[in-house]
């Protein structure tokens, strides 16, 4: 029974050890846990000598004016939007999330951004054009004022009910076509 207990002892001590707990890789990316500056890589992926991904994703992808992604890593860009209330240009505290995803992207990157704003089919079409170009404006208020970016990264279009993305028959899609977008200017 003594050398049962001490069996036990002994193999306890082993497997937790700090020379062997040293010598774990928990995510599997070949650095050992204590030297591992990126403990949670995702398996398979090719890591530095500190176990931090070569390849990070890339942070925000946008669609560039010709239709192309940038940057090149990315595959698709999400529509990346802020969404206005009906016959409204002001940003409401809801939408700055997409603005600090696109002052990431403007940090990250260099680049002009062309803001299209747009509205939904409700009203004339002057004043929605109009509207449209407000919004563009007071996204790109926001960007300069409380973000510090250059007004010469920004180039306004507003298109007023002209592009829809959504049905303008019911609330839901007037709602997403209520918009200013984001794509960067290629030239």
């Amino acid at each position: 029974m003594k050398n049962l207990c001490s069996f036990i002892l002994l193999t306890v001590w082993a497997l937790y050890s700090p020379v062997t707990l040293g010598w774990s890789d928990m995510d599997k990316d070949g650095v050992p846990d204590l030297k591992d500056a990126c403990p949670n890589t995702v398996v398979g992926s090719v890591v530095d000598a500190v176990g931090c991904n070569k390849n990070p994703a890339v942070s925000v992808c946008l669609q560039t004016v010709d239709g192309s992604f940038y940057p090149e890593q990315c595959q698709k860009a999400t529509r990346l939007a802020v969404y206005f209330a009906f016959s409204s240009s002001e940003v409401s505290f809801s939408q700055w999330q997409s603005l600090a995803d696109i002052k990431r992207f403007l940090s990250e990157n260099n680049g002009k951004i062309c803001l299209e704003g747009h509205t939904d089919a409700i009203g004339e079409v002057g004043f929605n054009q109009q509207l449209s170009v407000d919004r563009a404006l007071s996204v790109e208020k926001i960007l300069v004022e409380d973000y510090g970016f250059s007004p010469t990264r920004f180039s306004i279009v507003g298109h007023g009910s002209e592009q829809p993305i959504a049905d303008n028959q019911v609330e839901a899609g007037r709602a997403l076509n209520r918009r200013v977008e984001f794509l960067l200017e290629t030239n």
